[in-house]
């Protein structure tokens, strides 16, 4: 009866290790996901590029946390507004940091 019992706990025993195996498993490895920042940052460079208004400026997009910082020179205040338009518009934006210049216009500081 012991050695029934033992014969038993063996086999539970080699089931649950091939079975804890299996479930560990060795899946292959999965390229990183594409991170949701650097599609917001893609997707915000796509709509100024689309833009009459903007596709010709030099403007620098960095997302993090959903939160767009726009930098770089433009030629007026009113494409400063309209590319802060753009880039809210945007799926995913939370927030925009816009901090666009004019070009040869002077920063108060």
């Amino acid at each position: 009866m012991v050695s029934r019992l033992s014969v038993i706990a063996a086999w539970a025993l080699a089931l649950l290790l091939v079975a804890a195996t299996f479930a560990a498993g060795d899946a292959p490895a999965q390229s990183k996901p594409v991170s949701i920042d650097a599609s917001i940052t893609r997707q915000v460079e796509s709509a100024l590029a689309h833009d009459p208004f903007l596709r010709n400026m030099s403007i620098r997009v960095e997302t993090n946390g959903g939160v767009v910082n726009l930098t770089g020179c433009v030629r007026s205040v009113d494409d400063i507004a309209k590319a802060g338009e753009v880039v809210r518009a945007v799926t995913g934006v939370s927030a925009v940091r816009n901090g666009l210049r004019v070009e040869n216009r002077p920063t108060r500081a």
